[in-house]
């Protein structure tokens, strides 16, 4: 319970902070991210003078992810799939792109610092757009074929990516948003910025959309497990977001109502909750010891995606709002993880009005498509490298 309350308080806290700052909000930066930084810096300091440290469940931090992901796949409607179009289709293939981008910036950078070309995939898209799941599972398919330390460098690239991932996407839209002269639907001059659609608390509908939420999971779990039957690994958060998306349609199909407004104020806590908990769980200590190494690839990693992002996204896709908004979302998922992704447009959203177009491409690609996309390029890079 003392970790949970830690958590919890450095939520609060980041989010006063950040409501409070006028710098922090005029480049984006949600109060979970605050938070979280706040509490990775607290253990740092807690561990140098050999003080007790609070400890983050990594059970309870995954299964807050699954949420978030469930809430994502349930906040997708048949119309939203159908509006989507062909904006869908040009990113997902942008996807694909990145992923290939990603490596081959990796295994250039090793071959420059001189290690092997397989550490430059772990150090690509397996860490960065895959993100700590991918890192131990294709870090292990790595180790096994005689990749020395694979496991390590892709965590500690994905750790990395983490930390850097949350805090470049805001400040990339802000940027652009302030030097194109781009305007939201709302002026972000008002008092409505800051202000959060009430809605009304039910026991009845909170306890439906948890039971929505429970048999999201559930269904993903077992489909999960009949996919693993077959030699086909997917991570717990895809199968229930899938599930989550079979339901939304379902429900759409049949005309009945899901209570979307309050899934998603779940889905918000959920994440904000998970990115305070991830953050924390970053060792800087650990960090350090290959700072200079790891520096490297980071920094060419954050400037080739903020580059593909803002000259194969923002560009091609109009150089408008929604176009500023989903090159976020690109940089979120690119660096980070979909969680981060979605993190981004919906401070975007708070700070400068609606940006729906880029929330269903941020949700539809960076939940969906991102992690087959990734998965493919991986598999190729993988037999390439390994033989």
């Amino acid at each position: 319970m003392v970790s949970a309350a830690v958590v919890l308080f450095l939520l609060v806290a980041g989010n006063a902070v950040a409501t409070r700052s006028s710098w922090l909000r005029a480049v984006n930066i949600p109060g979970s991210f605050v938070g979280g930084a706040a509490g990775s810096l607290l253990l740092l300091a807690l561990g140098s003078f050999d003080l007790p440290r609070f400890a983050i469940s990594e059970e309870l931090r995954d299964l807050l992810l699954v949420l978030f992901f469930v809430s994502a796949g349930l906040g997708t409607t048949v119309s939203s799939w159908i509006a989507a179009g062909r904006p869908l289709l040009v990113l997902s293939a942008l996807c694909f792109l990145l992923m290939i981008f990603q490596n081959a910036i990796g295994i250039g950078v090793a071959s420059v610092l001189g290690m092997p070309a397989a550490y430059g995939v772990l150090s690509g898209s397996v860490a960065f757009a895959g993100g700590l799941g991918s890192a131990v599972a294709w870090g292990a398919e790595f180790g096994a074929k005689g990749i020395r330390n694979a496991t390590e460098v892709a965590v500690i690239a994905a750790t990395v990516g983490m930390a850097i991932g949350t805090f470049v996407g805001g400040p990339y839209v802000s940027w652009v948003i302030r030097r194109k002269g781009l305007v939201g639907t709302r002026d972000k001059g008002t008092e409505s910025i800051a202000a959060e659609e009430e809605v009304p608390f039910t026991e009845r509908k909170v306890i439906v959309v948890l039971l929505i939420f429970a048999l999201s999971v559930v269904a993903g779990d077992l489909a999960r497990d009949a996919l693993r039957a077959y030699g086909v690994v997917m991570p717990r958060f895809l199968t229930a977001m899938l599930a989550g998306v079979v339901i939304s349609v379902v429900a759409d199909l049949g005309r009945v109502h899901i209570d979307r407004t309050r899934i998603d104020r779940c889905g918000d806590i959920c994440l904000s909750i998970f990115i305070v908990m991830a953050l924390c769980s970053i060792d800087l200590q650990s960090l350090g010891r290959i700072a200079g190494p790891m520096a490297v690839m980071a920094a060419a990693q954050t400037i080739g995606t903020v580059l593909f992002a803002h000259f194969l996204v923002y560009w091609p896709m109009g150089r408008n709002f929604e176009a500023a908004a989903t090159a976020g979302g690109v940089i979120g998922f690119g660096l980070s993880s979909f969680a981060v992704a979605m993190a981004t447009v919906k401070q975007v959203e708070r700070h400068y009005g609606p940006a729906p177009q880029a929330m269903l491409l941020t949700t539809l690609v960076g939940g969906a498509v991102s992690n087959l996309a990734n998965a493919l390029v991986v598999l190729a890079f993988y037999h390439w490298l390994t033989g």
